[in-house]
């Protein structure tokens, strides 16, 4: 009977100490944790960076960092993949043909995208839309320690 008793206060203490660091951890999406520009920075000065997905900008852009593909579907697409919660696409460039070069040379690599939600009417059913401004590589590895 007391070891009963002390498993389940064990599981209880558990349980709570967990819920205290998930509180801790929380951050919801969209959650400004701006840099010096008011934006959010894709990598620190650690080499960390945010996870895939789309984040909201304090200037009314948003950023989106994940891998960049072509998808053959509904005539072929280029998209921002792999996001954190298995959804798959995290956004579909709504501007290509402005950025075909750049696309074409990332296409496989991480990127970060920079640009506005989308508003107008879409033929595709694979996910928030944007048109780009900018797009660049970035590193999922920091750099080599010194």
């Amino acid at each position: 009977m007391r070891t009963r008793i002390l498993i389940t206060m064990l599981a209880l203490a558990m349980v709570f100490a967990l819920a205290a660091c998930a509180e801790d951890a929380n951050t919801d999406e969209g959650t400004e944790a701006p840099g010096d520009n008011g934006s959010l920075p894709a990598e620190d000065a650690s080499g960390m960076r945010l996870a895939n997905g789309m984040y909201d900008q304090p200037d009314g852009t948003v950023l989106a960092i994940g891998t960049l593909e072509r998808i053959e579907l509904e005539g072929g697409f280029y998209a921002i993949t792999g996001a954190v919660d298995g959804d798959g696409n995290i956004a579909v460039i709504a501007n290509a043909d402005e950025f075909a070069d750049e696309l074409e040379a990332l296409l496989g690599k991480t990127v970060e995208v920079i640009g506005t939600r989308y508003e107008g009417a879409s033929i595709r059913m694979a996910g928030p839309e944007m048109m780009i401004d900018t797009i660049r590589e970035i590193s999922d590895t920091p750099g080599i320690a010194e």
